[in-house]
């Protein structure tokens, strides 16, 4: 019966649009596996790392917006899934967990592999099935691919228990549930700012458009894939969010409005406690408003047209002009001091073409501030829900693809927490990955929060070996060229800050 019953699941998983299978192999779940091991029309990945086979599935789902599958063996090895599982829900991506468990008879016995799988990730699943036999509902009709869902699967003694056939499997549609439009009156909105977050690329026409109708301010995160689009620069804040604090300062703006995923700038949380009162208005493909006090949020982005936008073009002239102004000293500032972090990212991210993925927690912020218009980049992303540094990388190579230039930019503690992250690259297609690690020797983003060591995680390690374990090739600096950059396919840059200049870039620019 296991064989059978795992067959009945992978049926099941392909009928929902799935065709990547991403395998930890064990004992329990080998059922599982030697049938995908035979399986045609799908394809298949092996990891050792749970973690790292979660967030890589992650990411392979949100770049190509069809579910993916990982699965596991039982014990501790389903608890691995939890952060992807968190990260997936509040990033609205389809992942399906298979996880084999013991026969249900060992449920709190504490015998060997068994722990209490059904139920492990609370509300980090939209449904959650427990199944042992053939005659068991497995029906995910009402699932919404907006979300992860589990499949828990109880194998008893023998595992092999009949020959494995060779299935040729028929991969199905995979298109999310759209949300309806709310029956909401158009809204009117006095003299908003518009805060743009995380926006995947195929969401930026619609956005755009409604932008250009607006004209409008708009402080566009690096995730928002809105600053290579010519059209909106001259509305485009240029002096970072030190534009935004004095404009609100300055009473420029009676309103916010959010577009696309949770902003990261700190001005979004300040909307918590120092500008309460701001009424705040949030429109995305997400359900999360992102702000504990009152928020008006729409569901869907085609909500968009029913805001009525009232606005003083003499106040969005003289926002403008002061943010231009701000842009010139802060350009000053990063010439003034080109071994700074923040100025090296400022140069690399001239010639970093294709994929851009920016890790958590200082490089997005920094990026943030750094990133040019007009830039090389087709495409920036990040992870940008509730996780911190965990499984970056792991998520990066999941978006990867042979078609363009793949770059990976991210803090050394980040990089260090997905060491086994590049198991996977023998087994894609040949195409460049870069990896940037910024070395500033620990977590400095808390540096000027706490003015305490033990949140930095101080350390002098290098990355060399990681790079020649892997069989990478590998380049130390402390500055980027102004030429071309010379880059093997698989190559880790490990860039080296000046401590003492970038703290000086900061003092300056927190004087402008």
């Amino acid at each position: 019966m296991n064989i059978s019953l795992a067959k009945k699941i992978i049926e099941t998983c392909t009928a929902q649009g799935a065709h990547d299978f991403v395998i930890c192999a064990g004992a329990r779940n080998s059922p599982l596996v030697m049938l995908l091991e035979k399986a045609q029309g799908i394809e298949i990945f092996s990891f050792f790392d749970e973690r790292a086979a979660g967030f890589f599935a992650l990411g392979r789902s949100r770049r190509d917006r069809r579910p993916v599958v990982v699965v596991t063996t039982s014990g501790t090895a389903v608890a691995e899934l939890l952060p992807s599982a968190v990260e997936a829900t509040y990033t609205q991506t389809p992942l399906i967990f298979v996880t084999a468990d013991r026969p249900r008879s060992y449920r709190g016995t504490g015998a060997p592999q068994a722990i209490e799988q059904v139920g492990i990730f609370s509300h980090y699943v939209q449904a959650s099935v427990d199944i042992a036999s053939l005659d068991e509902n497995l029906d995910f009709t009402n699932w919404s691919r907006q979300a992860p869902i589990q499949i828990n699967v109880s194998f008893a003694e023998p595992l092999i228990d009949e020959e494995v056939p060779t299935l040729h499997l028929s991969v199905g549609e995979a298109t999310p549930t759209i949300p309806q439009l709310q029956p909401v009156k158009f809204l009117k909105v006095d003299q908003p700012l518009v805060i743009v977050g995380p926006l995947e690329k195929w969401q930026t026409g619609s956005v755009t458009r409604w932008l250009l109708e607006n004209k409008l301010p708009i402080y566009a995160e690096c995730l928002s894939n809105l600053r290579n689009v010519s059209e909106l620069e001259p509305y485009l804040i240029q002096g970072g969010e030190k534009s935004v604090q004095k404009a609100f300062e300055k009473s420029h703006f009676q309103s916010v409005i959010r577009v696309g995923g949770v902003p990261t700038l700190r001005f979004w949380r300040d909307l918590e406690e120092s500008y309460s009162k701001v009424p705040v208005y949030s429109c995305s493909d997400g359900e999360y408003k992102g702000l504990s006090r009152q928020v008006r949020h729409f569901y869907g982005l085609e909500h968009l047209a029913l805001f009525q936008i009232h606005s003083d073009a003499s106040k969005i002239s003289q926002f403008l002009s002061e943010d231009r102004l701000l842009a010139k000293s802060l350009m000053a500032i990063l010439e003034k001091y080109p071994q700074s972090e923040p100025s090296l990212l400022h140069r690399l991210s001239k010639k970093m073409d294709g994929l851009v993925y920016v890790g958590n927690s200082l490089p997005i912020r920094e990026l943030d501030l750094v990133m040019p218009t007009q830039n090389p980049a087709q495409h920036v992303a990040g992870n940008r829900g509730a996780n911190g540094i965990d499984g970056q990388i792991s998520t990066f190579l999941g978006m990867s693809s042979e078609q363009s230039a793949n770059w990976c930019v991210v803090g050394d503690l980040t990089a260090l927490y997905d060491l086994s992250s590049l198991w996977v690259t023998n087994q894609l297609s040949q195409r460049p990955l870069r990896i940037v690690v910024v070395n500033n020797q620990g977590g400095m983003i808390f540096k000027n929060m706490f003015k305490k060591d033990l949140f930095l995680n101080s350390h002098h390690l290098k990355f060399k070996a990681w790079a020649e374990m892997w069989g990478w090739h590998y380049n130390q600096s402390g500055d980027i060229p102004s030429g071309e950059l010379a880059f093997a396919d698989l190559q880790i840059l490990e860039l080296t800050p000046n401590p003492e200049s970038t703290n000086s870039f900061w003092q300056e620019y927190q004087k402008l």
